[in-house]
C-alpha cells in the first residue's frame, strides 16, 4: 500500500511539520484497516522530508507488513 500525504514544505525539500506515526494510522484507518493501532507503526521518527519512504507496520506479533509514505509538497 502506497499512502500519500502533502505537506509544506522549506526551500531546502524538508517539511516545515512532519508526517507521525499517528497521521499514518488516520491514514491505515481510512483505508478500512481498523485494528492497526499507533504502536503498532515502528517509526523510529517523524519523517520530514519529501519523497518516498518504508514504515514497518506489526499487524501480529509474528507479522510485520511495510507500507510506503509517498510525501509531496503542497
Amino acid at each position: 500500500l502506497i499512502f500519500h500525504f502533502s505537506r509544506k514544505v522549506a526551500e531546502d525539500e524538508r517539511l516545515f511539520g512532519s508526517v507521525t506515526s499517528h497521521d499514518i494510522e488516520q491514514a491505515i484507518k481510512e483505508k478500512g484497516f481498523t485494528q492497526v493501532g499507533k504502536k503498532d507503526i515502528l517509526l523510529p521518527e517523524p519523517v520530514k522530508r519529501l519523497g518516498l519512504h518504508t514504515v514497518s507496520v506489526k499487524l501480529h506479533p509474528e507479522v510485520t507488513a511495510e507500507v510506503k509514505l509517498d510525501i509531496v509538497s503542497e
